[in-house]
């Protein structure tokens, strides 16, 4: 069963799903679309990791094995330059109300407002 939050946000379509890092439903999404995960069994992932790194790198998924049993699941992390506008609004949808007002009295009470000149008093 995928981990997914789904939320109706601004511009995303009803029913548009997130899926959140560290969750089931990630390891399946972030691997290449419609590839099974290879197979690799501790003892051929000892003696050549060096090709399952390669695959990795090249987008593959593996699930390592212990006696023929599923062990855990390899995914290689996707590396993005910038994350897509809906998925900003997903975020960003459960997070709480700011109140502007409030918000300026707590700065204004946790930080000195008072300009001064740092150098007064050291003879530069």
């Amino acid at each position: 069963m995928l981990s997914v939050h789904a939320w109706k946000v601004g511009g995303m379509p009803a029913g548009a799903v997130v899926v959140r890092r560290g969750t089931q439903g990630y390891a399946q999404g972030m691997g290449l679309p419609d590839e099974r995960p290879a197979d690799v069994s501790v003892r051929q992932f000892v003696a050549d990791s060096g090709s399952v790194t390669r695959g990795l790198r090249q987008g593959r998924t593996y699930t390592l094995t212990l006696n023929g049993e599923p062990l855990a699941r390899m995914v290689p992390i996707r590396r993005r330059q910038a994350v897509p506008t809906d998925e900003v609004f997903a975020i960003f949808a459960t997070a709480p109300v700011l109140d502007a007002d409030e918000l300026r009295a707590d700065l204004d009470e946790a930080f000195d407002q008072e300009v001064r000149d740092p150098y007064e008093g050291t003879g530069l």
